[in-house]
């Protein structure tokens, strides 16, 4: 009978050590690979979405820090909408400072409330009219409706929701002789916007951005827009004005006058 080589031990540990090492890098390349498709995927999936907007802005409040808006005029961005209050009770800790800052450039200049569900159009007007005045810039006052917290398709009080929703826009309307723009979701705006608020422009969360009726004034298509300022990219609740130069030019013009 053939007598067995046998490899010494330290041989075979060293292979089993190669092995792994291989099989560890192996694993990296494939992740990093889909990692790095992934992220492609990504940008051309919202490079799609953009195509053919040219007027582009961004949604900002407290949570984006301190901002430099002329670098993120250099970058491309035409509009800011800054975030003023909430309810009638909250106001952006930023508001102030970035209105201030932000009429040093020609970017458009919009502010926009968060409406709440448990508090009346007349209370949510009042403590918006105190605290922004007439810091309301050269675009259309926005609107913003969005479930949260208990609030749910399911459990809205649709009714009472719309007289709130719809004393609140009438009495900004009236105010500042400006239109207003709703934000909000496909949901909401079928749900609760438009059976009780007939004319007033919307501003649409959604990636299916092309074709869209001309009552759609703006469309937020990303929370992950990239520009940079401060010598950094960040990203930002991306905007797209849905219409062409003219057309936002017009807009601006109302907000002038």
């Amino acid at each position: 009978m053939p007598q067995q080589r046998l490899r010494p031990i330290y041989a075979r540990t060293r292979g089993a050590k190669w092995r792994h090492r291989f099989n560890v890098l192996l694993i990296l390349v494939v992740v990093a690979a889909i990692g790095w498709g992934g992220i492609q995927w990504f940008h051309l999936r919202q490079a799609a979405v953009v195509k053919g907007f040219n007027v582009r802005g961004i949604a900002v409040s407290q949570d984006d820090g301190y901002l430099d808006f002329d670098g993120l005029q250099k970058d491309g961005l035409r509009f800011v909408y800054l975030k003023a209050t909430q309810g009638a009770s909250y106001t952006d800790d930023n508001f102030a400072s970035s209105y201030s800052r932000v009429l040093g450039t020609s970017l458009g200049v919009g502010v926009y409330h968060v409406f709440s569900f448990s508090t009346s159009g007349r209370a949510q007007a009042s403590y918006f009219e105190r605290t922004v005045n007439n810091n309301v810039g050269n675009l259309p006052i926005a609107i913003q409706v969005q479930y949260y917290g208990q609030y749910t398709e399911k459990t809205l009080a649709v009714k009472k929701v719309q007289r709130q929703l719809r004393a609140l826009v009438l009495r900004l309307t009236n105010q500042y002789q400006r239109t207003c723009v709703i934000w909000t979701t496909p949901t909401l705006a079928k749900q609760v916007v438009k059976p009780v608020i007939k004319q007033t422009p919307l501003w649409l969360d959604t990636t299916k951005t092309h074709q869209r009726s001309s009552r759609i004034m703006f469309m937020h298509y990303s929370n992950r827009a990239l520009y940079r300022q401060n010598g950094t990219s960040q990203e930002f609740t991306g905007l797209i004005f849905n219409g062409n130069e003219d057309a936002y030019q017009k807009v601006i013009a109302k907000g002038l006058n």
